[in-house]
């Protein structure tokens, strides 16, 4: 029952979060395009000049990545305290998947980082 009930509080937690960040994007933009039109610029003009520049987002994988490999090396440690101190076998399993599955990740952010990386320095951007 706990666990159905923080799952919910996890999930809602979330789409509220989303939510705000969709919010505060379309304030932005809704604030630059009254900034334009008070320069003097048509609607029409600063439509085209909104689609023309286009936010690019450009994400932090590799930042990503060494926060998550350093979060994973931190439940390896703890799974080991868990493991001679406690002496639960069952939690230190999950701790150690959890090291697993993080380190896996940061990998694989680590990968697409110089996949990026090689991808726009062929293509010049």
């Amino acid at each position: 029952m706990t666990k159905q009930i923080l799952f919910l509080i996890i999930v809602g937690i979330s789409i509220i979060a989303f939510l705000f960040a969709w919010l505060f994007y379309q304030k932005a933009k809704y604030r630059e395009r009254m900034h334009l039109i008070d320069k003097g610029l048509d609607l029409e003009d600063v439509l085209k000049f909104q689609k023309k520049n286009k936010i690019k987002i450009i994400f932090p994988w590799f930042k990503l990545s060494i926060v998550i490999i350093g979060l994973s090396v931190s439940f390896l440690g703890i799974a080991f305290l868990v493991r001679y101190l406690e002496n639960d076998l069952e939690l230190f399993k999950g701790f150690l998947i959890t090291f697993i599955v993080g380190i896996c990740l940061g990998i694989s952010f680590q990968i697409i980082h110089f996949i990026n990386k090689t991808y726009k320095n062929k293509n010049g951007g």
